[in-house]
């Protein structure tokens, strides 16, 4: 079978920030490496801060058997910079950095943002192929899951999740306690969306991956605090820039990341007691 013709002409550079990552990078990095092979040129470049582990010594010894993968490691950020998503996008924005910077950066075309924390064990070539026979003109696609699509932070649309679902979490728990605001907020928004569905347009989204048009990623910066100093998703920064610039943002429910997330099994859970529960009391004459 030859090579598609669409892939072969990307040039893709694999980009993602990892910490405490040792026990997942080899097998994230084979997934995204057998998930990527039918592009035209693949490099990495990876980003390693604050880990405990031997995180860095599995990034060199990757690194020694996969030639295209280069890192760097930005040490301990936590004693200057204490806040997590202010950690994360000045990881991500390095990584944007250096394929700025860099010649060896200087001819990719797209760019593929993926963590590294075991949630795109199930990507494969047919979902990432599958983003380039799109009915859409995109400038950037995000993963679904094959259960329940779980990354509700990162998530704006005008409907389905128009503002800060963690931020209305907690404007709810004094009003619901826990277990409604869970299901109002967060497990109300983490829906199936099968894999044969129309692609769906948003204003910001991850779901763990994002491939981007290398123009449109590079025009922007990650945020991880917002203008009073709180912690806020990075993702959802650097998508509003996107979008002021004209760019159209796209979920790709044939863009499968993994087929079950630890995230979304909560709300399964939650779920099933709430039937259970309902079913017993039908049982006893409450209707």
């Amino acid at each position: 079978m030859g090579m598609n013709p669409a892939l072969a002409a990307v040039n893709l550079a694999i980009v993602g920030i990892t910490r405490n990552g040792a026990r997942s990078l080899a097998r994230d990095l084979a997934v995204l490496r057998a998930a990527t092979a039918g592009f035209g040129r693949v490099q990495a470049y990876l980003v390693e801060s604050d880990s405990e582990d031997d995180t860095t010594a599995q990034l060199q010894a990757q690194a020694a058997h996969w030639p295209a993968l280069r890192w760097a490691s930005l040490g301990r950020l936590r004693d200057r910079m204490p806040l997590r998503t202010q950690r994360i996008a000045h990881c991500r924005n390095a990584c944007l950095d250096e394929l700025a910077a860099n010649p060896l950066y200087a001819s990719v075309t797209h760019v593929l943002v993926a963590d590294l924390d075991g949630v795109c064990r199930d990507l494969t070539a047919a979902g990432l192929a599958s983003c380039f026979t799109l009915p859409v003109a995109w400038d950037a696609c995000f993963a679904n899951q094959g259960d329940y699509y779980y990354d509700i932070w990162a998530l704006r649309h005008p409907v389905w999740c128009p503002g800060d679902a963690w931020a209305e979490h907690a404007a709810l728990l004094p009003l619901l306690g826990e277990t409604e605001a869970n299901n109002v907020a967060l497990f109300s928004r983490m829906v199936h969306i099968p894999a044969t569905a129309a692609p769906i347009e948003v204003h910001s989204a991850f779901g763990g991956l994002g491939l981007y048009r290398r123009k449109a990623l590079l025009a922007a910066r990650y945020q991880g605090l917002d203008d009073a100093g709180r912690e806020v998703c990075e993702h959802v920064q650097l998508h509003a820039q996107l979008r002021a610039a004209g760019a159209h943002l796209y979920i790709n429910p044939a863009l499968i990341s993994a087929q079950r997330t630890k995230h979304a099994g909560r709300k399964k859970f939650f779920r099933t007691l709430r039937r259970r529960l309902w079913n017993g009391l039908r049982g006893h004459g409450f209707r």
